[in-house]
């Protein structure tokens, strides 16, 4: 998915509805004047992408997003497009009068059960503007089928698809499909970015994403607080300074990371070398014994240990800065052991993979005075939750919230359009970069070996997760230049050196 730059606000559709019309009224704009310019957006972008003449298919729904679709019909008529309107009875006032505007005109119209996605041609464009964010629950039937050939016959025959603030089907607020959405190549939202389409099915569906602020964003902005905000480049530049020529190794902190049962020494290898490349002075590991000689010859850098007891553990940790549980730890007793002693030590904590799964059987763990991050996945997330991952995506907002509550920590909350929640504040972050290169077993020890070696680095704690999480997402797209499938965490190595060293 690509975006709209400059804006990284993320609001609820709800608080876009509560406040728009408010929001016009301070600066002087009619209702009728937002659809108007709504819809020169959206001709301003056709126009850009498909040019005329070419036949466009307009498809309008009942409300104000199907009123967008009866104004732009107009417009595009007028500019050389050769319009037809496939659309159910306008109800919205606005729409009505939308809608007899073009009738007026003698546009022609069809109702939306007559529309034959078979008959598109290549060079042809679809208009969705069908329920923008008005939909709720479960789509009718009716609006199910005519998504679902719109969505097969576009990627057979490669006609271009518009939508209208947001592909009909999908959940703006959550990015769930309900449960089929329109696969858009351009989504021009009105007003201000719903996190919704920036997150979870989202991205399989928005495509390019344009903001049409019709004049009237600065005017919402003083009605409406964010919800979230996308991290940006310049953030993760100002937490990422020169350092100091006068430092040395004990300047830039040192990791500790703990996990690694028998047959799994890669994940602590992968996460190891991530803490290394991203600028950890020193990287320790804590492992089991069976792994030591392997796991050291891997990365001469490391100090590996073999331990296995609570005891050795405890041994270790008086000079760390941060330790890293989880990944390859496994769910033995030796893994609960090890991991019940280093939640009850007073250093800083980063938990991940079965670290978390271990969290969910022993909550009180997390009942501790030093910092704790965590960074699940949606099925580790439920589990800390007592929820299925699927509820867990069907409101990744108010899930990350929760963990984040519950466990008094800094969460990451991974995915497509990853969210990030802090325990002292509301205000969420998000991930906007990313590929399905990363979707391979051992992305995320990198990740977690990226925040571990932040945090011995002394990043403020609201920082870490935002700024690893970009890194992670970045070096990704970079070392998959060559091709998504078939990348390997390992791969991220050197691009995550050149985005530590902006």
């Amino acid at each position: 998915m690509t975006m709209t730059d400059g804006h990284d606000a993320l609001y609820f559709a709800k608080q876009i509805r509560d406040s728009e019309l408010l929001a016009a009224a301070d600066v002087g704009v009619s209702a009728s004047q937002l659809m108007q310019r709504a819809a020169q957006h959206c001709l301003a972008v056709l126009e850009q992408e498909r040019p005329a003449p070419r036949r466009v298919i307009i498809l309008c729904g009942a409300g104000n997003n199907g009123g967008d679709g009866w104004v732009l019909a107009r417009l595009a008529q007028n500019k050389g497009y050769q319009v037809t309107v496939y659309a159910v009875p306008a109800k919205s006032e606005l729409a009505q009068q939308a809608a007899q505007a073009w009738q007026q005109l003698g546009g022609k119209v069809l109702p939306l059960s007559a529309f034959d996605a078979h008959q598109m041609n290549t060079d042809d464009v679809v208009v969705d503007a069908l329920l923008g964010t008005g939909v709720r629950g479960t789509l009718e039937s009716a609006f199910c089928a005519c998504i679902e050939q719109l969505n097969q016959q576009r990627q057979q025959r490669e006609f271009w698809v518009l939508s209208v603030d947001c592909p009909s089907g999908l959940d703006s607020d959550s990015g769930c499909c309900l449960p089929i959405a329109v696969q858009a190549d351009v989504t021009v939202t009105m007003v201000a970015l719903k996190v919704g389409l920036l997150s979870h099915q989202a991205w399989d569906h928005v495509g390019r994403l344009e903001l049409a602020d019709l004049g009237i964003q600065q005017a919402f902005a003083r009605h409406q607080t964010p919800i979230a905000r996308c991290i940006r480049r310049a953030d993760v530049q100002q937490a990422l300074p020169p350092r100091a020529r006068a430092s040395h190794k004990g300047s830039h902190g040192h990791v500790l990371l703990l996990g690694g049962d028998v047959g799994m020494s890669g994940a602590m290898v992968l996460a190891g070398r991530a803490a290394l490349r991203c600028g950890a002075g020193k990287v320790s590991i804590a492992t089991h014994a069976d792994n030591r000689t392997l796991i050291a010859s891997a990365q001469p850098e490391f100090m590996v240990h073999g331990v296995a007891t609570p005891e050795q553990l405890s041994a270790l940790l008086h000079n760390v800065d941060v330790v890293v549980v989880g990944p390859g730890l496994g769910q033995s007793e030796w893994a609960i052991a090890l991991c019940a002693t280093v939640f009850a030590a007073t250093v800083p904590l980063l938990v991940d993979a079965d670290g978390l799964n271990l969290l969910a059987l022993f909550p009180h763990w997390a009942q501790r005075s030093a910092p704790l991050w965590l960074t699940p996945h949606p099925g580790e997330a439920g589990r800390l939750l007592a929820l299925s991952a699927s509820e867990v995506n069907a409101d990744r907002v108010a899930a990350v919230r929760a963990l984040a509550q519950r466990y008094q920590a800094h969460t990451l909350l991974k995915g497509a359009g990853s969210l990030i929640a802090a325990p002292a504040t509301e205000q969420l972050q998000l991930c906007t970069r990313g590929t399905p290169a990363l979707a391979v077993g051992g992305s995320g020890d990198v990740l977690s070996g990226v925040a571990g070696s932040l945090i011995a680095q002394q990043l403020a704690h609201h920082a870490v997760l935002p700024v690893a999480t970009w890194l992670h997402a970045v070096a990704g797209e970079q070392a998959a230049q060559d091709g998504e499938r078939g990348t390997l965490p390992s791969d991220l190595m050197m691009p995550l050196r050149k985005l530590v060293n902006p």
